[in-house]
């Protein structure tokens, strides 16, 4: 019998720090048992369960014990309205939701679910655990549905071991590194890295969730090295530190960013603060990181995500997109067809050097009055701005130009339209935007930091004349 993660792992070094206590290896190991002597009977071979918390230590606890159950786990978001839930349990036919104390679930709300509270007990009981062998279905996720319908993503073992194995050799992450964990678990993003401390018996930081003064804190304290971070999120920090003459100790590494464009202003910016920004590339699919640039290397172009990660394979198609062959590439959840090479969606580059270059994605071209623009282009000038915090370009059909350019604003100061239009004169004509709002707020988002274009687009169709 294959031993899991963890069992491979055991020992008295401090596995994860929050502001409540300290585990070790043990103890979580401990943990794990003892829900799975709970909850053993509740999962059956092959099972989709569900996971909703708003503990992270929790989903690192199921993201392990599901599968070593025999189960597949599915971990999702406390804050989905019940419909969203329904819709992605029903996608992928489960029927089954674990929860814990943090969510209040209505039972009213979710007729034919069967809904069952986690607890633990130290009752010992031999022979419940196994673990999925490496073609086996580990857990489902969902992408982010930023411009669509969230896809259910099927991750394997391999997969994820694969993934974990070319971050760890490129990233180097040490034993005395203590990796801060504030992004989300039900995504890639935040639960990549609690396969990747269990593989590599590396220290992780819970903070369920994300608040830049405390971050600061943390970083300030000594109590983390390194974080995951999304461009949005690292402008707050920075802005923070900025505004307090703050300085991060040597002894903290770097952040680790991605999810969306990281600006060169943004890195010249943390730098001054005394945090090494290291821009990185993946997505649902290919079970986290695609690129990334290394902590090492001094020479990173500006606008690059770094060089493709080893065992990976990269080609372009016609149109520029990025299509992608590994061992690290999942399949979509009920679809037995394996990717030969799976279409990214994004478009980009490779230079004589080897970096990767990301330009933009494939189903954001806009095209408006017969000419192709892309939104990167506008919104990387418009960033430069210093009182420009948040931005985004979106094409909004019509009849006359098939669609209108359309920018969307977030300013911390009264900004008139000729002036953002005079600051964009650089570009041709045609990629000046016709129509420009302004956000009071932050521009909504979804829960992995990505701006949600769904809210933003109604925003625009209200205010639109």
């Amino acid at each position: 019998m294959r031993n899991s993660w963890i069992e491979k792992k055991l020992g008295k070094d401090t596995f994860i720090y929050s502001e409540q206590e300290e585990l070790t290896f043990n103890d979580f190991y401990g943990l794990i048992q003892s829900y799975g002597y709970s909850h053993y009977k509740q999962i059956n071979k092959n099972e989709k369960i569900c996971f909703i918390s708003k503990n992270i230590l929790h989903y690192a606890i199921f993201t392990n014990l599901i599968p070593m159950l025999g189960g597949i786990f599915v971990p999702l978001n406390p804050k989905s309205p019940k419909d969203e839930i329904l819709k992605k349990m029903e996608a992928i036919k489960s029927n089954k939701i674990f929860y814990d104390k943090s969510c209040n679930l209505n039972h009213k709300d979710f007729k034919n679910i069967e809904l069952i509270k986690i607890h633990n007990n130290e009752h010992k009981i031999e022979n419940i655990f196994c673990w999925p062998d490496k073609k086996d279905s580990f857990c489902i996720l969902f992408t982010s549905g930023s411009s669509g319908k969230p896809k259910a993503v099927e991750l394997n073992l391999e997969n994820i071991e694969t993934s974990s194995h070319i971050s760890q050799e490129n990233l180097k992450v040490s034993k005395n590194d203590i990796w801060l964990l504030c992004m989300p678990p039900f995504h890639a993003g935040g639960l990549s890295i609690i396969f990747r401390s269990l593989i590599y018996r590396n220290k992780i930081y819970i903070e369920n969730s994300f608040d830049a003064p405390r971050v600061i804190d943390l970083i300030m304290n000594r109590k983390v090295s390194i974080i995951s971070l999304v461009p949005t999120m690292l402008f707050k920090i920075i802005k923070l530190m900025k505004s307090n003459s703050l300085k991060a100790p040597k002894e903290f590494n770097f952040v680790l960013c991605g999810g969306a464009n990281v600006p060169n202003d943004l890195i010249i910016n943390a730098k001054n603060v005394g945090i090494l920004v290291i821009p990185t590339y993946g997505m649902t699919e290919t079970s986290s990181q695609i690129a990334t640039a290394s902590p090492l290397d001094k020479m990173i172009p500006d606008s690059s995500v770094g060089k493709v990660l080893k065992k990976i394979k990269i080609k372009f198609n016609q149109n520029n997109e990025i299509l992608i062959q590994s061992k690290i590439v999942a399949k979509y959840y009920n679809d037995e067809s394996s990717f030969s090479w799976l279409n990214t969606g994004d478009t980009g580059y490779i230079d004589d050097e080897n970096y990767l270059y990301i330009t933009g994605r494939v189903d954001d071209l806009i095209i408006s009055g017969g000419e192709n623009i892309n939104p990167l282009e506008i919104e990387k000038i418009i960033n430069t701005l210093d009182y420009v915090e948040e931005s985004l370009v979106i094409g909004i059909k019509d009849e006359y130009w098939g669609e209108i350019l359309t920018l969307v604003l977030f300013a911390e100061k009264k900004v008139s339209i000729n002036e953002i239009k005079k600051h964009l004169s650089v570009l041709d004509n045609y990629k000046i935007p016709k129509k420009i709002f302004f956000y009071k707020n932050p521009l909504p988002k979804l829960d992995n930091g990505k701006y949600n274009k769904k809210l933003i687009r109604e925003y625009i169709y209200e205010n639109f004349s």
